[in-house]
């Protein structure tokens, strides 16, 4: 490939910005990375071409049928350049750049796409491109610059120092204009932080911190007011302009925003309708469709003109044209009333057929000399012990110090234990029957709160999923990474939890028995329950939903966990259920360890092994108590097992 040369957004452009932010932000932001630390010929351009042939997109429909999303598409897009992928909603923008991301996961793609003249693999797009999603998923925890040093943490090298990530974050900080709120708090809808310009350059600026050559921006400028809006476009235009090839997805940009692409590709309904150069003000775009019998009018916005017009929206009337312009109104109009067909049009033209030979050589052509870059070169994978330490650094310990987090884990644990403190003070210490059942009872419903609580579990897979999706895209972790690192987070605040409720109920109620079983049974139920609520928020595809099975699992299992109907009384039908039944074990080793003890067994008349015959606990395997424990610990693995498989292989993101 050809050195391109680094340049400043057209100044001709720009002649009509007076704001002085807007102005200093172009100033700024090249250049952003130094192509040379780059390694291989392409960097000396900063980018890689991306050229497909003939790609064509299908998805799968009931009743054995596919729809064709994309059709037949052929393009290349040039490093250096910045690309405006166009076209009404639905046109298949979208997907053309989840396709070139590499970021599908249903259906089929037909036809040939290559980068630099290598063929797209993960460790291509992992080296190559970096992908800027339409809807800002950051961490509203961390403050700005919190978040890019957590980005950088994992995205680059675990061999890259503490400083060099430092020098990375702030130069990208810099560029992008974000020194006025980098120790700001991102915010979320519930809470205050930075504004959306400024999160959609964060967003930007997460993508940066890699130096990649290709970026693909997904409606960057949706919900933008146009300042922002325009913002945003001067910092793509100076990252072309370093010669990194920039792609873009764009609705209905300002004229000003327009003007700065240097290349559009248009589609309508999964077909291209144009691909040519945006110079000399839309020139060669106008010239198309003014051979289809297209012309805005001299008072007519150029981009508006062209979004109403592929939308299918009627444009002129005779009260806004001239006289002489009233008969090609009038035909514009039933053009466009009959569905025009743009796609038709443009593979007649004699442009259309010139490019698309001038692509196919390009492609070849790659194809013959790739890019002299090895795509696993510099593509480092860090280790799962790498992730979950950077994990834990920002997030995790950013939980702990939000009382939101904190504050209702320990919060129901503390109130539970006071209620049963009021309730049984002393009974676990009395031998008479009814205060052995009350203290039975009060066991069963000490392992019952702790699985009904774990809804309250749900939101932390549920509402962290999008964030999990994107970040797992961008290669930061694993799935397995992201669920040891939630699994820990959860299992450290669990010791505390315990300690609390254990001691307090523990001395208030005046148990039996050993109080390290009681409070290791304990643990384990709870982080159990933590892990079936992750398990079912992983598979259920809302917080809602997932919140409402929870406690109707729950709720069957205490049917059969042996206190409403004791273990020998249950239909041989529901026999096996019981069996599968977490509740029934953790019950059954509290139960052991309090009434299996002497002060319980030494009575006369009735004694603690009376109650366990009571219950079915009193010979073969139920009265193990260590067995019933290691049975327990099997169901938290299993249900760890399947929230890890529902996370890595359930998707609720179809793209």
């Amino acid at each position: 490939m050809t050195d391109v040369e680094l340049k400043q957004p057209d100044t001709a452009a720009l002649k009509s910005v007076n704001d002085e932010q807007t102005l200093k932000t172009i100033d700024s932001v090249a250049p952003l990375h130094n192509p040379a630390s780059v390694p291989g010929d392409a960097a000396a351009a900063g980018g890689v071409d991306i050229t497909f042939t003939d790609l064509t997109y299908t998805v799968p429909l009931p009743d054995k049928k596919e729809l064709q999303i994309l059709k037949n598409l052929n393009g290349q897009f040039k490093s250096g350049k910045l690309t405006a992928l166009m076209g009404p909603s639905g046109s298949g923008k979208t997907t053309l750049l989840d396709v070139l991301a590499g970021r599908k996961n249903v259906g089929k793609i037909d036809g040939e796409i290559r980068y630099g003249g290598h063929v797209g693999t993960q460790m291509v797009f992992k080296k190559l491109t970096s992908y800027v999603e339409q809807f800002d998923t950051l961490v509203p925890d961390l403050t700005v610059r919190q978040f890019l040093m957590y980005t950088a943490s994992l995205k680059l090298p675990a061999s890259t120092t503490g400083q060099e990530k430092e020098e990375i974050v702030d130069s990208v900080i810099q560029k992008l204009s974000l020194d006025v709120c980098k120790d700001t708090v991102i915010g979320n809808e519930l809470q205050r932080g930075i504004s959306g310009g400024q999160a959609k350059r964060t967003n930007i600026a997460m993508a940066l911190l890699t130096k990649p050559q290709i970026v693909l921006l997904d409606e960057p400028t949706t919900g933008l007011d146009s300042h922002m809006a325009n913002e945003v476009v001067i910092i793509m235009r100076a990252l072309a302009a370093e010669g990194t090839t920039v792609i873009a997805t764009i609705h209905s940009p300002t004229a000003f925003a327009f003007n700065l692409f240097d290349e559009l590709y248009l589609l309508s309904s999964g077909e291209q309708i144009f691909d040519g150069p945006l110079s000399n003000q839309a020139k060669p775009m106008l010239d198309h469709f003014k051979s289809l019998g297209f012309s805005p009018s001299p008072t007519d916005s150029v981009v508006e003109w062209m979004v109403e017009l592929i939308s299918g929206r009627k444009l002129k009337t005779p009260e806004t044209v001239d006289a002489k312009d009233h008969k090609a109104a009038l035909a514009d109009e039933e053009k466009e009333g009959d569905g025009f067909n743009f796609a038709q049009g443009w593979q007649e033209s004699d442009t259309c057929k010139t490019k698309t030979a001038l692509i196919r050589e390009a492609h070849e052509q790659l194809k013959g000399t790739p890019a002299a870059f090895n795509p696993h070169e510099g593509v480092v994978a860090n280790s799962m012990c790498h992730g979950v330490g950077v994990l834990f650094k920002y997030r995790s310990l950013t939980h702990y110090q939000n009382p939101e987090f904190i504050g209702p884990r320990f919060g129901d644990k503390f109130l539970f234990s006071l209620l049963i403190l009021s309730l049984y003070w002393g009974t676990g210490n009395k031998t008479n029957i009814q205060d052995m059942q009350s203290t039975a009872s009060m066991l069963y419903f000490v392992v019952a709160i702790l699985a009904y609580g774990a809804a309250g579990f749900i939101p932390s897979i549920s509402l962290d999923r999008p964030l999990f999706y994107r970040e797992r895209n961008d290669g930061l972790y694993t799935t397995a990474t992201y669920f040891l690192a939630k699994f820990m987070e959860e299992a450290i605040v669990c010791v505390f939890t315990s300690l609390i409720f254990t001691v307090i109920v523990w001395w208030s109620v005046d148990f039996q028995g050993s109080f390290g079983v009681f409070i290791f049974t304990y643990y384990l139920v709870s982080m159990t329950g933590i892990v079936l609520a992750y398990f079912i928020a992983a598979i259920v595809p809302t917080m809602e939903a997932a919140s409402a099975l929870l406690p109707t699992y729950v709720t069957f299992c205490m049917f059969f966990g042996g206190l409403f109907i004791v273990f020998d009384k249950i239909p041989p039908g529901w026999q096996w259920f019981s069996w599968l039944t977490f509740i029934r074990y953790p019950w059954t080793a509290m139960m052991l360890n309090q009434f299996d003890h002497p002060k319980f067994t030494s009575q006369k008349v009735f004694d603690g092994r009376d109650i366990l015959d009571f219950y079915g606990m009193d010979s073969g395997f139920t009265n193990n108590l260590w067995l019933n424990v290691l049975v327990l610990a099997g169901f938290m693995v299993f249900f760890s097992l399947c929230s890890l498989m529902g996370l890595a292989f359930i998707r609720h993101d179809s793209r």
